[in-house]
């Protein structure tokens, strides 16, 4: 009995260890690229998100901009990759889950565009 309870308790603790890495790996829901710089295209998608889910961020790695959205079990939900080009940038979005209810984000981030 113990030990079941011990199995079921890492079984959570493991399951709200998604990262933004892990979101990636799924297929992107959308790709496009964008004349504006990837600053202001964050920052637009950044603004829509934050109406829809007010966890929405924007993290800069050393490659890329990203903005996400967490939710209480992981650290990234929806993710847009925004890679700066010349002119202006490669967008990719990540979606843990493609439903219709979260249409908003897709196309909050094509607006964006």
């Amino acid at each position: 009995m113990r030990r079941s309870r011990w199995v079921i308790g890492w079984v959570i603790v493991l399951a709200g260890c998604g990262t933004a890495g892990d979101i990636s790996r799924n297929k992107p829901t959308f790709q496009g690229e964008t004349t504006k710089l990837d600053a202001v295209g964050a920052r637009c998608v950044q603004a829509h998100w934050v109406a829809i889910s007010p966890t929405a961020r924007i993290v800069e790695t050393p490659t890329a901009l990203q903005v996400e959205v967490s939710n209480a079990t992981t650290s990234a939900e929806e993710l847009l990759v925004i890679h700066s080009k010349v002119p202006g940038a490669d967008v990719v979005l990540y979606e843990r889950m493609q439903v219709l209810a979260l249409r908003a984000y897709r196309d909050a981030a094509k607006a964006c565009l």
